[in-house]
């Protein structure tokens, strides 16, 4: 069981209260469990009746766009002499020009990387760098404060359930 961060405040006067509250926190967290379930019984079960009511209206729709594409590739030149699209009643026919950037034959993306750090185009390289919090928590403070970071210490509560034992309680 992951442990919780309260978020509001509840008065709690002692322990016995404390373990009752306990208690009761696994009880409806019991209850939100089975609505969740039968949420995502329901999300699952409308998805697969949607999927299957749509199966047959995509693929016919894929095939018609299959064909408009042959029609358009097969009459190319005359469709499409001296212009991109074809405007027709119930919508366009064209094609968009487009480039896009690929390695020379016998060359790959790593090669070119590499290249461009030989000569230094480094506005054509995309670096994310962000601090490391996780290795610098091993640092020692004298190497944070080497650095401008340091070290907060703080104490947050946290609750953790024996959900066993709630539910054997709640049987």
């Amino acid at each position: 069981m992951s442990r919780k961060k309260p978020q509001n405040l509840y008065p709690v006067k002692d322990l016995t209260e404390a373990n009752t509250v306990l208690a009761e926190i696994g009880a409806l967290k019991r209850q939100i469990e089975q609505i969740n379930a039968g949420l995502a019984d329901d999300v699952d079960r409308l998805k697969a009746d949607a999927e299957a009511k749509a199966a047959p209206l995509a693929a016919r729709m894929s095939c018609l766009e299959n064909g408009l594409l042959a029609f358009a590739e097969y009459n190319k030149d005359e469709l499409f002499a001296g212009r991109r699209s074809r405007e027709l009643t119930f919508g366009t026919l064209g094609y968009r020009r487009s480039s896009e950037i690929a390695a020379q034959p016998k060359h790959t993306m790593a090669m070119v990387l590499g290249k461009l750090e030989e000569l230094g185009f480094e506005e054509a390289i995309r670096i994310n760098k962000s601090v490391n919090k996780d290795t610098m928590r091993a640092w020692p403070d004298e190497r944070l404060e080497l650095v401008g970071a340091r070290r907060v210490e703080k104490d947050s509560f946290w609750y953790e359930l024996k959900e066993v034992e709630v539910e054997d309680a709640a049987s």
